[in-house]
């Protein structure tokens, strides 16, 4: 129906209900939306689900690294306790073979020493003598055949008494003796006291003639 310009009222003329309800309307109706803003919000959901992605993606990677690098100190972990007894295990070899070594030296040395001085059976028989009870009265010593003179003028410049029964006993090294009273003995062979030797060592092999 075509509006003639003579129906149309002026908006001063309007009463005051009629200027409100124009007025709701006009609010009540949303903007027309234009092509910008529907690509700015196209734009901006992108950008949400951008950043929802990469925080996403960001978590599940700091996860998988986390695991990663748990299971690399695992790893690490089991190898450092590895290395670790095996250079205890190599360490003691060492140490092991080390005083082998020096148990060898000064066996050989010990050795030459009394064959280069054969007076050093001399404060050996002294000590074992001492050793004896008070009461002793028959003494045997026993000593390397090649000690006996040696020893003899010892005791007799020491005026030992009971002046004891020196034995020549080849089964006796040179630089030891073995004393015996029949109730009592002391075993000073140079094989015994290298034994207690060792043994403080925690060794148990015994004398061995170096060649």
């Amino acid at each position: 129906m075509a509006i003639n310009s003579s129906d149309l009222i002026p908006k001063e003329r309007l009463s005051a209900y009629q200027r409100w309800e124009l007025a709701c309307l006009e609010a009540e109706l949303p903007p027309a939306a234009t092509p910008q803003s529907a690509a700015d919000a196209a734009a901006a959901r992108e950008a949400t689900e951008r950043e929802l992605a990469r925080e996403q993606g960001y978590a599940k990677g700091y996860e998988t690294g986390m695991a990663q690098a748990a299971a690399m100190r695992a790893r690490f972990e089991h190898l450092l306790q590895s290395l670790t007894e095996h250079a205890g295990t190599h360490q003691q070899k060492l140490l092991d073979e080390v005083l082998n070594f020096a148990l060898i030296l000064a066996q050989r040395l010990v050795g030459e020493a009394v064959r280069v001085r054969r007076d050093l059976v001399l404060p050996v028989v002294a000590e074992a003598l001492k050793q004896l009870p008070q009461a002793a009265q028959r003494v045997q010593l026993a000593v390397h055949p090649d000690d006996v003179e040696l020893v003899r003028a010892f005791l007799d410049d020491e005026h030992a008494s009971p002046m004891p029964q020196i034995v020549a006993d080849a089964s006796i090294s040179a630089g030891g003796c073995r004393v015996d009273t029949g109730e009592s003995a002391v075993d000073a062979t140079l094989e015994s006291r290298w034994c207690r030797i060792l043994l403080t060592l925690g060794q148990t092999e015994g004398w061995i003639d170096a060649p």
